[in-house]
C-alpha cells in the first residue's frame, strides 16, 4: 500500500503524494518500510513463488467503512528485491524555523540524515528522489519514525526525560524496478 496523501504529522498533510503517478513513470522505483526482517522474508517467499508484487492506494482513510484499495501496477516478482537501508538522524545544535501560520514562525529541532544501503553509504537526497520524495519531504516522512523511536529509548534523568541527539534506524528498501544500489 502506498500512501495517496501525506499523512496528518507531515508539513503537506492531505495534499496528493502523487506516487501512483511517479511509480507509473519510473520515478517512484522503491518505497522504504521499516522492519526489514520481515519484509526480507516476504519478499524472498514472493520470489520463490514467482508471485506478483501488487501496488496499491488507498481511497479514502486507511481501514475506514467505504474505503478501498485502488490498483497501481503488478510487478513480477523477478524485478523486485529488498536491500537493507540503515538511517541515521543527528540532531542539530540550532533549531530551524517553521512557518505556523501566516507571519508567525516557531522553532523546532533540526536533523541531518546519514543513509547506508547493503553498508555503503549514499547521499540521502539521492535515495529521497528514488523514493519519489523532496529531500525535505523525505525526512519529513521519517521524523515522526524517528521522535516514536527517541521516545521509546529516552532516559530519565530525575523529572527531565533525555531524548538521544543521534539514532539510527533499520529500513527496507522495496524495489519496483531493476535498479538497486
Amino acid at each position: 500500500m502506498l500512501s495517496k496523501t501525506f499523512f496528518p504529522q507531515h508539513p503537506k498533510a492531505g495534499e496528493p503524494t502523487e506516487f501512483r503517478e511517479k511509480v507509473l513513470t519510473g520515478t517512484k522505483r522503491h518505497t522504504c518500510r521499516c522492519n526489514y526482517d520481515y519484509w526480507k522474508t516476504r519478499i524472498e517467499t514472493l520470489k520463490k513463488r514467482q508471485g506478483i508484487l501488487s501496488l496499491r492506494q488507498w481511497s479514502g482513510k486507511p481501514y475506514q467503512k467505504g474505503s478501498t484499495q485502488e490498483p497501481i501496477l503488478d510487478i513480477a516478482a523477478s524485478l523486485i528485491d529488498v536491500q537493507q537501508l540503515v538511517m541515521t538522524r543527528k540532531k542539530l545544535d540550532e533549531p530551524e524555523y517553521v512557518e505556523v501560520e501566516p507571519g508567525l514562525y516557531q522553532p523546532r529541532p533540526a536533523y541531518d540524515y546519514e543513509a547506508r544501503i547493503d553498508g555503503e553509504p549514499y547521499d540521502v537526497e539521492f535515495v529521497a528522489k528514488n523514493d519519489g520524495l523532496s529531500l525535505e519531504d523525505f525526512k519529513e516522512w521519517f521524523n515522526p519514525v524517528f521522535d516514536e523511536y527517541a521516545q521509546q529509548v529516552a532516559l530519565t534523568k530525575g523529572n527531565e526525560v533525555i531524548e538521544p541527539s543521534e539514532l539510527t534506524m533499520v529500513f527496507a528498501v522495496i524495489h519496483f524496478t531493476t535498479f538497486r544500489y
